[in-house]
């Protein structure tokens, strides 16, 4: 006998095809796994972030959202190593925020913003150029941004007819043990002036012309304390030390500042007084000599200072002071070295003091007005 062949059954046709389906839907998700992995790190490679923040950043810039622009193009500074698009992208995104805020700037504070932020161009500038320095781009845009920056600046200044400023006194006196045993005071300190004002562009500049001089003035041996000071023959308690620089007051208007400073040394009954004060232009920060003052120069200024300051020693009754002494005088000082200081109700003044010859054994200060605008 023939045996019968088992024929398969339905439910064993459909286990094998649930089998192979399973199988199917494994791999096909171990593919879609696989796919997402491989296109996630291909979405992420550095490069592909790169371009895509770069394309934000340049949709942003042509919308003209420079400050949003910025962030993304800072951002895309950190992503692909030194990008020179995303470099150059941040700083014409700030180039042009700035231009925007100047645009719209009016008053001083605001003004002083945008000169910030051409400043911030400026770092950027310098940073880029540290990094990729044959690209000669950065220094154009550095450029663009300065002169921008400096025109700003000085229209602040222009504006400023005053300024706040602030003394600050350096005491360095001491107290002298004389050769008798009694104590004397050597009086030793700077009166110091220094601009304090939030929008003023040039007040680091004026204030370290005035420090140099302070230090200066410490640096100089002459200005210490006398050798002779506890000698047994010269001193005595009751004979007054002192050698400093005591400020007479501050001229701050028509767009000037004038910083009135009085060398003062005495020792007993000689006493000498110099006057050491300066005067600055508030429009750029710089010193103003008499001549640029008045407008008056060569031998026009000769006759104005000659004359007045002869007038005024022929009025005053001051005795054996020649008119030729003070021609002598006159003749030998440049334009740019006669002393002057303004008062403070604006008054320009002629100073006569010790360091002029015809003058030097009086120990006051002559301060004479000057009357401008006339020959």
């Amino acid at each position: 006998m023939e045996e019968q062949k088992k024929e398969p059954t339905a439910s064993g046709e459909n286990k094998k095809g649930m089998r192979l389906n399973k199988n199917h839907v494994i791999i096909g998700l171990v593919i879609i796994l696989a796919a997402a992995a491989i296109g996630g790190y291909i979405y992420n490679l550095p490069e592909k972030r790169l371009a895509r923040t770069l394309k934000k950043a340049d949709a942003l810039m042509a919308e003209k959202q420079y400050e949003q622009a910025s962030a993304e193009y800072e951002k895309a500074e950190g992503i692909d190593g030194t990008s020179h698009e995303a470099m150059e992208g941040h700083i014409l995104a700030e180039l042009y925020r700035a231009d925007e805020l100047a645009a719209q700037a009016v008053d001083i504070p605001d003004r002083s913003e945008v000169c910030d932020c051409y400043g911030k161009v400026m770092e950027l500038c310098d940073a880029a150029a540290a990094q990729q320095p044959a690209d000669e781009s950065f220094a154009a845009h550095r450029a663009d941004a300065e002169a921008k920056r400096t025109q700003i600046l000085q229209s602040i200044a222009a504006d400023y007819q005053e300024v706040k400023y602030v003394t600050q006194k350096d005491d360095r006196s001491v107290s002298v043990s004389l050769a008798d045993g009694k104590d004397s005071l050597f009086t030793h300190y700077y009166d110091l002036v220094q601009i304090e004002d939030e929008y003023y562009p040039y007040a680091e500049k004026i204030n370290a012309v005035l420090r140099q001089q302070m230090d200066d003035y410490f640096a100089d041996p002459a200005n210490e304390q006398p050798a002779d000071m506890n000698s047994v023959v010269t001193a005595s308690a009751d004979t007054a030390y002192r050698d400093y620089v005591g400020l007479d007051g501050v001229y701050t208007g028509k767009g000037l500042m004038c910083v009135r400073l009085v060398h003062v040394k005495t020792a007993g009954d000689i006493q000498t007084n110099e006057y050491c004060g300066l005067t600055f232009r508030l429009s750029d920060g710089e010193q103003v000599s008499l001549d640029e003052l008045t407008g008056v120069a060569d031998l026009g200024l000769m006759r104005k200072v000659r004359r007045t300051v002869w007038s005024w020693i022929e009025k005053e009754g001051y005795a054996n002071i020649l008119k030729a002494d003070i021609e002598d005088y006159v003749e030998d000082v440049d334009d740019d070295a006669y002393k002057y200081w303004i008062r403070d109700d604006g008054t320009v003044c002629l100073i006569v003091d010790q360091t002029m010859p015809f003058f030097s054994n009086r120990q006051e200060i002559l301060e004479i007005p000057l009357e401008l605008g006339t020959d």
